[in-house]
């Protein structure tokens, strides 16, 4: 019964924690603008000069795959917890900067990068107020959400098959009584 119970919990846990770490992020992506540098184009993002950017955005430049990006500074500073390349077509990379914190409501930023050695720095201005999306929440609280509702659902199978073991019992003591009679 044990193990049968802590099979259980241990699917249930794994099933809904990875489904929610893989299918939420705790951040926003931004509108993409592309941006000319010696007559390339390269798309960041949040879009230079916008205003009104959610807190919990990602920080976006796609570039070439033979450009080096470097020296990216974010001011007021901002401490980069995960960066994320990907191929994003035949021949450029979308580089994804996730702060480590949501960013503060209501801030100016300056984004400044090195790409082919050319200095490239953008602006954007967060929003006043910071009222994440459901993914947010999911994705921040995956690791108690999944616990909580496993443990549920462990109590309700426990409580299931300890409900139709006594009915089972009932059922056999009513048998063995009603044989007596006879």
């Amino acid at each position: 019964m044990f193990l049968f119970l802590a099979l259980i919990f241990s699917v249930s846990f794994l099933t809904l924690f990875l489904a929610i770490f893989f299918s939420q992020s705790a951040y926003s992506m931004p509108p993409i603008y592309t941006l000319e540098v010696n007559g390339m184009g390269v798309k960041v993002g949040p879009q230079p000069n916008s205003t009104g950017i959610s807190p919990d955005t990602a920080i976006i430049i796609d570039a070439l795959t033979s450009v080096s990006l470097a020296n990216l500074q974010i001011t007021p500073y901002v401490s980069i917890g995960r960066l994320d390349s990907e191929n994003s077509g035949p021949l450029t990379y979308l580089n994804k900067f996730y702060p480590s914190q949501p960013l503060e409501p209501a801030s100016f930023y300056t984004v400044s990068v090195s790409i082919m050695n050319v200095p490239v720095s953008w602006s954007f201005t967060t929003s006043d107020v910071f009222s994440p999306g459901i993914g947010f929440h999911l994705a921040t609280n995956a690791l108690w959400i999944a616990l909580g509702i496993s443990a549920l659902a462990t109590l309700i199978v426990a409580f299931t098959i300890r409900l139709r073991s006594k009915v089972k019992s009932n059922l056999q003591c009513e048998l063995t009584d009603s044989s007596d009679v006879f």
